[in-house]
């Protein structure tokens, strides 16, 4: 509001959430409509080492996720575990994003209800990319594992079929 930019860290499970967090902790909901821009939500992943990728068919469980998402499951590539990775089948990492852009419509949802669960509804209807839709992006060019991606972004102790149910919308 004094046009000065902030940038800061804050904890929560995804970009929506950060909204209902800065409100929980005293923030008043039309000073936050009136002047936050946007929330970015990070985690990072471990890529897949290149010394040992390999293509593997995925589970059969998840046959389903695959198909809409786009990736053929005989196609993924895993690290089998060598010496430069010291059998982990992962070197470095990578980040996976999810970027929460706060427009009219937030703005208004802000001023009413800015509850978690509205936030993340409203998230998942503008037709941007989740933690977990960015990590499959990620998994389909080869740079991650699904269950890698599951391990960064299962919230709240969701199973892996949970996960999956709620990330198809």
């Amino acid at each position: 509001m004094t046009g000065h930019l902030v940038l800061s860290t804050l904890h929560t499970n995804d970009a929506a959430s950060s909204v209902t967090r800065l409100v929980n902790i005293g923030i008043e909901p039309y000073l936050l409509a009136a002047s936050m821009n946007a929330a970015l939500a990070q985690r990072l992943v471990r890529r897949i080492c290149p010394k040992c990728k390999e293509k593997y068919k995925g589970p059969e469980r998840m046959q389903r996720y695959f198909e809409r998402a786009g990736i053929d499951p005989n196609e993924l590539i895993h690290g089998k575990g060598c010496d430069a990775c010291r059998g982990s089948g992962y070197v470095g990492r990578a980040g996976i994003f999810e970027l929460l852009i706060i427009d009219d419509k937030f703005r208004d949802m802000i001023n009413r209800d800015a509850s978690v669960n509205n936030m993340r509804r409203a998230f998942r209807e503008s037709g941007r990319d989740t933690l977990f839709d960015d990590g499959m992006k990620k998994v389909k060019q080869g740079i991650t594992t699904v269950e890698e991606v599951l391990r960064v972004t299962e919230v709240y102790g969701q199973s892996e079929d949970e996960v999956f149910v709620e990330n198809l919308g």
